[in-house]
């Protein structure tokens, strides 16, 4: 009867703690906070049921099937936090950080909330508390992620707070944007703005990632870029890191830029070439320019993702993307007789929706906008393409691509005649006066987003195509807060 009740608890915490959580773990925060929350939840950590647990394993040592049931729990567990907090150290591009340090210190604080529950009547204990101590210890880890404003942070987060009423703010079905003003010529339903904590919230960047980037096409260089065998070319989609090769036939392959022991990238560099394989030099892993793994072991050959060529283009996704995920692949003709001069980045200390919505404010809006962060401009001297690619809340990264008519190259000053064809080697040059002025007002607005808190006011029109962006980030949001009448 002892080993059948030890056999139960195992089970429960598998289907109610272990389940759920790894079924999140493509986006380590969000996974993270639920492990928290779910660890902590008195349906499992009640004081009688820890305290059972802990009386098991204090006859571990003397019985077999003690050992078998309580150990393999915990090296699940582990195993499921170390692969979360790996998530986690790639998403946040801090490879300093050290996975298994933060792992014990998150399991460690489990523990030791575990044992004070172990020690309370359920009346005295305060789970919040608890929870919030955890959350504390990610967040002084991954302040950039679990910050305050996100979802982790409490029933105090902007998620939580009361409505103008004083009442608190009820969650919206999921996919179904709170109620709110509707904006001038835009269809019914969409939000006239989003609040202001959306703008630098952990948890939803994380969402934004996961249901807006990864299955969204996005153009990352052109054909020129990679002409021979074992050429490469590497991109940021904004949810994932690509790296793009021509194989020994020819044909363009994509694959998620990161080895498959630990998360670090493969390569760094933009464009390159591979001799004939793919290799992790830290690790002593090979493979071959298919993503096909070249040593016995249990590594396993390099994630595949989707790759399309349209009119010389190079555009990528995340291969577990929905099938009718990105833009409409159509109207790419036209870059078939263009070649690209130049590539330029810029830090910009604001978040990548800011860039977007100013794109998106005139109208009709400027260019032909790809959801959900790219705008393709046209002018008499060839196309730019620019892209909005999220870093961290409140930051981001603006690419310009550009490409002029093959008789024109090396007309734009971002490169050479004799660099046209691997623009990764262009000299970088500084933005124009009109991009310049875009990321400083970004930054300009993000500071004032920051300071105003739910003081957000926006008296003019709004247009139909900013709304209906507003919209697709409202459906992530599980309250949108106050908004203006």
């Amino acid at each position: 009867m002892l080993l059948a009740s030890l056999a139960y608890l195992a089970a429960e915490f598998e289907e109610r703690v272990m389940v759920p959580v790894a079924q999140l773990k493509e986006t380590p925060v969000a996974a993270l906070e639920t492990l928290v929350t779910l660890y902590l939840d008195p349906e499992i950590a009640s004081p009688r049921k820890v305290s059972v647990w802990y009386s098991f394993w204090g006859e571990a040592s003397s019985r077999q099937e003690y050992y078998d049931i309580c150990g393999r729990k915990d090296e699940d567990f582990a195993a499921l936090v170390r692969d979360l907090v790996a998530r986690a150290v790639a998403l946040s591009g801090e490879s300093h950080l050290d996975v298994d340090g933060i792992t014990l210190g998150l399991i460690g604080a489990l523990e030791v909330l575990w044992q004070g529950i172990a020690f309370q009547s359920e009346a005295d204990i305060d789970r919040e508390a608890a929870r919030k101590q955890s959350m504390a210890f990610l967040r002084s880890v991954f302040p950039g992620q679990f910050g305050v404003g996100a979802a982790g942070a409490g029933p105090e987060s902007a998620r939580g707070r009361g409505d103008a009423n004083g009442t608190t703010g009820v969650a919206a079905p999921p996919g179904v944007p709170a109620e709110a003003p509707r904006a001038r010529g835009a269809p019914p339903d969409l939000p006239r703005h989003l609040p202001s904590w959306a703008y630098s919230d952990a948890m939803l960047l994380t969402a934004e990632r996961e249901r807006l980037f990864r299955p969204n096409w996005q153009v990352v260089g052109h054909e020129v870029e990679v002409p021979e065998t074992g050429d490469f070319l590497s991109a940021d989609l904004g949810g994932e890191r690509a790296l793009v090769v021509r194989d020994e036939k020819g044909v363009l392959r994509a694959f998620r830029n990161a080895c498959r022991r630990r998360p670090h990238a493969l390569v760094t560099a933009r464009t390159g070439h591979f001799s004939d394989v793919i290799e992790c030099k830290p690790h002593g892993l090979s493979h071959n320019l298919t993503g096909k793994v070249l040593h016995d072991g249990a590594d396993g050959d390099l994630a595949p993702l989707e790759v399309k060529e349209k009119g010389g283009l190079i555009l990528v996704r995340a291969s577990s993307a929905a099938r009718e995920g990105g833009p409409a692949l159509t109207g790419w003709d036209a870059f078939a007789e263009l070649v690209p001069v130049g590539v330029q980045e810029f830090e910009v200390a604001a978040d990548w929706k800011l860039l977007v919505e100013q794109w998106l404010e005139g109208s009709p809006p400027r260019g032909r906008f790809l959801a959900p962060n790219q705008l393709v401009e046209s002018s008499r001297d060839g196309v730019t393409i620019l892209r909005a690619l999220p870093l961290a809340p409140g930051r981001s990264r603006l690419q310009r691509l550009d490409y002029v008519a093959r008789s024109g190259r090396g007309k734009t000053g971002s490169g050479a005649e004799g660099n046209a064809s691997r623009p990764g080697h262009a000299k970088p040059t500084l933005p124009d006066a009109g991009l310049t002025q875009q990321i400083e007002l970004a930054e300009s607005t993000q500071t004032g987003l920051v300071a105003s808190g739910d003081d957000i006011a926006e008296t003019g029109p709004v247009s139909a195509a900013l709304a209906q962006f507003r919209g697709s980030i409202a459906v992530l949001l599980p309250h949108l807060g106050t908004t203006p009448t």
